[in-house]
């Protein structure tokens, strides 16, 4: 039998968002880098974490596969997937009895796309799939059982060691085969990271992270305490001596200068150097001397893992899709623009997309001189590079940035210069300087 995966035309990811939380009616395409600005509570957050949402199905599936095999089970798999889905979207967004006329959809590809609604008087999370994609994940399911008729009778206790691990083997390349067509499924296949905010309060409780009850934290902060953990001990030694090991005693590719441009941004943000060792995390103001984290300044609390997280997918060359919320907190104009920069060098990894949503007009302004100089540095190269390294170049093309207020989404990318419009950067300022400017006009008065 030929197993069938749909296959379609590169077609831009669209999320759809009709009467969700703030959001009233809303249709996005996924740009490689997308720039949210508002005031708060102005559905912001809530367009982040439903792109992330639906981008997760796709391990979600994974997961479905690999713990069917485990189990040997494989009935009723759309309603497993289902309830799977379900259940993550009560993780990430909590109970939905007060929701009306909720609609959700995300189109992966032409014809792939998964779409949540309510069913019933109880308001239930009810996932929707497209035809193509169903008939795709039959033919998986199908793979899967006849991957199980295969290997999945044996019984463990009659094979022999040798036997045993070419079991493992064999289930192990099926999963890899499993997990690239769900990837190609689902046109995805970046590692995915969230980057909530409220960053400072692990950094105030950080010798205590490893024991705090994760059950007490909402979901997505949850998987960031887990990140930071698993990657903390990395840090045991500084980023320089970290570029400096990978270059000197491991055969794994890097890219040098990339790595250190990223590296001195983040001195400039810390004014300091971090490192972790058995007395927990610190930052270093010069060789000997040092602050322990919980008792550093809140900028540097609120953007050390955005930085230490940026550096280890920049060192590794990962290939991710990554969201901040408010990657400015606590910063001084300056380092907003530093991290606006760090930003820009991942963004422009591989194939790897980026989703900011910020307050910040010195985060708009900041990518907007980015913008230009890659416009510019088509024509002027050599004296462009000299103001902006050209590694931190951003492409007008994979930009997309828009307004959120009052449940509206007004897209602000200026039509003929392809940047953001000027306006939504220097609103606030204009209203400050007219008021500065009509006081002063008292004293003449």
């Amino acid at each position: 039998m030929t197993i069938f995966i749909c296959k379609c035309d590169n077609v831009m990811q669209q999320l759809t968002i009709k009467n969700f939380g703030p959001i009233n009616s809303l249709t996005l395409d996924i740009k490689d880098f997308t720039l949210l600005i508002g005031p708060q509570a102005s559905g912001k957050s809530t367009i982040a974490k439903t792109i992330f949402f639906f981008k997760s199905l796709n391990d979600d599936l994974v997961k479905y596969f690999i713990d069917s095999i485990d189990k040997k089970d494989f009935s009723k798999p759309t309603g497993t997937y289902a309830k799977a889905i379900r259940q993550k979207f009560l993780d990430y967004f909590g109970a939905t009895t007060h929701l009306n006329g909720l609609e959700l959809k995300f189109r992966y590809t032409e014809n792939v796309w998964i779409s949540i609604t309510l069913e019933g008087n109880h308001k239930y999370v009810t996932p929707n799939f497209s035809k193509p994609f169903e008939e795709s994940f039959k033919n998986l399911v199908f793979e899967g059982t006849e991957f199980l008729k295969r290997f999945g009778r044996k019984n463990p206790a009659l094979l022999t060691s040798k036997d045993l691990l070419n079991l493992d083997t064999e289930k192990r390349k099926f999963i890899a085969i499993l997990t690239e067509k769900c990837n190609e499924l689902f046109d995805e296949n970046r590692e995915l990271i969230f980057i909530p905010a409220g960053r400072s309060l692990l950094a105030t409780l950080a010798d205590q992270l490893q024991f705090i009850d994760s059950r007490r934290l909402d979901f997505l902060m949850r998987t960031f305490v887990d990140r930071i953990n698993i990657v903390r001990p990395i840090f045991n030694k500084s980023l320089v001596d970290i570029i400096k090991e990978r270059r000197l005693l491991t055969q794994l590719a890097i890219d040098f200068e990339k790595t250190k441009l990223a590296e001195e941004i983040i001195t400039r943000i810390l004014k300091g150097r971090y490192q972790y060792d058995k007395d927990g995390e610190k930052i270093f103001y010069d060789n000997k001397n040092y602050v322990k984290l919980n008792f550093s300044s809140s900028g540097q609390q609120e953007s050390l893992w955005i930085l230490l997280l940026l550096f280890i997918m920049i060192l590794e060359q990962q290939n991710v899709f990554i969201v901040i919320e408010e990657p400015e907190a606590h910063l001084f104009p300056e380092a907003q623009r530093e991290i606006a920069h760090l930003i820009a060098l991942v963004s422009n990894l591989n194939q790897s997309q980026v989703v900011i949503t910020t307050h910040s007009p010195y985060i708009l302004a900041s990518f907007n001189n980015l913008i230009l100089a890659n416009k510019f540095g088509e024509s002027h190269p050599d004296s462009v590079s000299k103001k902006i390294d050209k590694k931190l170049w951003v492409s007008q093309d994979k930009v997309y940035a828009a307004l959120v207020k009052k449940g509206d989404v007004k897209p602000i990318i200026d039509k003929e210069l392809n940047i953001v419009e000027q306006e939504y950067i220097d609103t606030v300022s204009r209203q400050i300087n007219d008021e500065f400017d009509f006081l002063y006009s008292l004293e003449t008065v």
